[in-house]
């Protein structure tokens, strides 16, 4: 049995509309939430398609929305949303653990390539300067934000793996309020470990957007005795 399924239970405890947990308090529940519950907005998508774990909220008709600041999540009654109605999203439960360690590990993975690409982001482009980083703006929050030589605003948004369709969407967002902001385009890069054929069919159509794939190497060293 997964260990979310005892905030199914919770939340079903209460009728109120509104159920406001702390982490800690979520941590005692769960038997401890993973650390990308605590930072990243992400995790507490209410979609079980791409966040397999928050089926577990959707199953007793709620939607969870995360205060970082409190450390705390509220979660939301929803008349729209029919108990159980998301069971069939995941397959058993055994598959929804695998599926909930592959999101963690790939919030993991972007978090240490952008720790990296801000550790050396000349390396990424000559002449970029980092002005901030995981910055929330009106329409999301940004991976990184950065000027290049010639003082443009350079959008990078990062993805574990192959990127997908959306992250083009995600990317023709950012640009599109950037723009609307500071009276002119933004340029952007966009770094995954691949990028399909239609991805890069979709990025021609987007001025300014550059793609740039990245390497995981791995080097070893004989460890003494």
């Amino acid at each position: 049995m997964s260990r979310y399924a005892a905030l199914t239970g919770k939340l079903l405890e209460s009728g109120e509309q509104r159920i406001v947990l702390t982490f800690d308090e979520l941590d005692a529940i769960v038997g401890g939430l993973p650390d990308s519950a605590k930072k990243y907005g992400a995790w507490w998508a209410n979609k079980a398609s791409s966040q397999p774990h928050s089926k577990f909220w959707l199953d007793a008709g709620r939607r969870a929305s995360p205060d970082f600041r409190m450390k705390l999540a509220v979660f939301t009654q929803d008349d729209s949303i029919e108990t159980g109605e998301l069971a069939a999203a995941v397959v058993g439960e055994s598959t929804s653990e695998v599926l909930t360690e592959y999101v963690e590990s790939s919030l993991s993975l972007e978090r240490d390539l952008e720790d990296h690409i801000v550790s050396h982001l000349e390396t990424l482009e000559p002449g970029l300067k980092l002005v901030s980083r995981q910055e929330t703006i009106e329409v999301g929050r940004l991976d990184l934000l950065a000027m290049d030589c010639e003082g443009r605003t350079v959008i990078i948004e990062l993805k574990a793996g192959e990127a997908k369709d959306a992250a083009i969407g995600q990317i023709a967002r950012y640009i599109g309020w950037f723009a609307r902001r500071d009276k002119k385009p933004p340029r952007a890069i966009l770094v995954a470990g691949a990028f399909s054929d239609p991805v890069r069919y979709s990025a021609m159509a987007i001025p300014g957007l550059k793609l740039v794939t990245y390497r995981v190497s791995f080097n070893f060293d004989e460890a003494t005795i």
